[in-house]
């Protein structure tokens, strides 16, 4: 590496560090948002908000590590072309492939760093992150029921009311125990049924009870009455599970049992997709630059957080429209990286030519 690529990583290097970090803060607040009413109205200790806060930095980081770069890299090399550095490095003969060169191993490197966090550590953090979800629920007794909407309890099971009446009276109960991929393990459907909230338990009549196995019934049974053990309901969140966040073994055993999952495929595909925008996002920083160079019009730091952003509003929609089958899922996966990309290459082209 040349003395202009080492000064060009020392440029870059303190605001991938503090962009990172602010990158960090913006998404675990966005992740805290999401269970801050639930916890407070729940009383949940600071220090378990804080554990589970903790335990969902891996997943912040999954985007923060990559996007950083766009930012840094962008921010760094504006910096340089305003200040006439880049145009003295290729005015004495430093070529666009040179000055490429260090933040294509720098890409590489974050690429790495990403897929390896994506793949080890998130998998493990996401499930200690819904454990604690559990116990914030188990800390207060308050039950929560809404007609037509879907809940859960501590137990991890699914509850349905498709009517409440005034007097605490519900209609329509459904009571599912999950079993993982395989499906339902247990599903419990009774005509009526009332909850009492201070000895935990639901009390059914005209109850049907059937035990699955992989998703067939291997045991059905009908009662008059009968008394359910629940544990502190709460509303079910309307958000998917982010599927991303599975090791890769289970996301192939999830296709494997359902191979036309939109969300599942998109889930795939971002896995890889992700970690390469590193890469990605190096090409496009320097193209950006060199055009600026060009034409003498620097990049400013507003059109630097415009082009930041721009990445993670298609990151978030392409996710959104390749998980309900809208786009295919190669599409989402990879379409918010590709775009980038072109964009670089495409600039590059014209940097050449002029």
């Amino acid at each position: 590496m040349n003395t202009f690529g080492r000064a060009l990583l020392r440029e870059i290097a303190p605001l991938y560090l503090a962009g990172l970090a602010v990158l960090l803060v913006l998404l675990l607040t966005n992740f805290l948002l999401g269970v801050l009413a639930d916890a407070l109205a729940r009383g949940a200790p600071i220090g378990l908000v804080a554990g589970w806060l903790l335990h969902k930095l891996p997943a912040a980081a999954s985007a923060g590590l990559t996007l950083a770069l766009l930012f840094a890299s962008l921010l760094a090399l504006s910096r340089m072309a305003a200040d006439r550095e880049l145009r003295a490095a290729l005015t004495l003969g430093v070529s666009p492939t040179a000055l490429l060169r260090p933040l294509l191993t720098v890409g590489t490197l974050v690429a790495l760093l990403a897929a390896a966090n994506a793949e080890l550590l998130v998998p493990w953090a996401e499930r200690r992150a819904g454990e604690i979800e559990r116990e914030i629920v188990m800390t207060s007794p308050q039950t929560l029921l809404q007609e037509g909407a879907f809940f859960t309890d501590a137990l991890g099971r699914a509850l349905f009311v498709e009517r409440l009446g005034p007097d605490g009276a519900a209609e329509g109960v459904t009571i599912v125990t999950p079993e993982g991929l395989s499906g339902p393990r247990e599903l419990i459907e009774a005509e009526s049924g009332r909850l009492d909230a201070e000895a935990g338990t639901w009390e059914l009549t005209n109850v049907r009870l059937q035990v699955l196995d992989a998703g067939r019934p291997s045991l059905s049974m009908r009662a008059d009455r009968a008394t359910v053990p629940v544990r502190n309901l709460a509303t079910a969140q309307a958000a998917r599970s982010e599927l991303r966040s599975l090791p890769l073994p289970e996301l192939l055993a999830r296709l494997r049992q359902d191979r036309v999952d939109p969300s599942a495929w998109t889930a795939l595909h971002r896995k890889a997709a992700e970690p390469a925008a590193a890469i990605a996002f190096a090409v496009f920083a320097l193209a950006v630059a060199l055009a600026g160079v060009r034409r003498d019009t620097p990049v400013g730091m507003v059109s630097v957080l415009v082009l930041t952003f721009l990445y993670y509003a298609t990151w978030s929609v392409a996710n959104l429209l390749g998980g309900q089958g809208t786009v295919p899922a190669w599409a989402a996966g990879w379409a918010p990286v590709a775009l980038y990309f072109a964009a670089g290459v495409g600039l590059l082209a014209w940097v050449r030519r002029r």
